[in-house]
């Protein structure tokens, strides 16, 4: 599975979203200019249905989006990521534009942890992949 990339292009969507299939983890690159609830929600229930398929059990998504969602769309969001298919599965978290987005990102990391979701927000790739290799 190494270096297999899957792209996901859609016209319809506002977002893009790969895969590589690395050795050790799942890594998903996510792009676009917009989010929202439904954006968000979208792409990340292709995220755990590609860990699903491929049997990975650690992602790593490296978010490229410079809008954000309100305060009341990323707590709707984030409790129902765990929902999503991401039982057992460990998930890094890591997003290009942290430093404007460094609050509301955690919390949605404390409302999804609370919520029985593995996982952590990284402002540094190498920290990410670090952590999520870390066990």
């Amino acid at each position: 599975m190494e270096g297999k990339k899957n792209n996901t292009p859609n016209a319809s969507k506002l977002y893009e979203l790969s895969f590589e299939h690395r050795p050790q983890y799942l890594y998903a690159y996510v792009c676009g200019e917009h989010d929202s609830y439904e954006i968000s929600k979208k792409y990340w229930q292709e995220v755990a249905d590609e860990c699903q398929k491929t049997g990975y059990k650690k992602v790593l998504i490296d978010e490229d989006i410079s809008a954000n969602v309100s305060i009341t769309e990323i707590y709707e969001f984030a409790s129902e990521i765990p929902k999503m298919g991401f039982q057992g599965i460990r998930v890094a978290f890591f997003d290009r534009y942290h430093l404007e987005q460094q609050e509301i990102n955690s919390f949605g990391e404390t409302v999804a942890t609370n919520r029985g979701l593995f996982s952590r927000i990284f402002t540094d790739f190498d920290e990410a992949e670090k952590w999520l290799l870390s066990e």
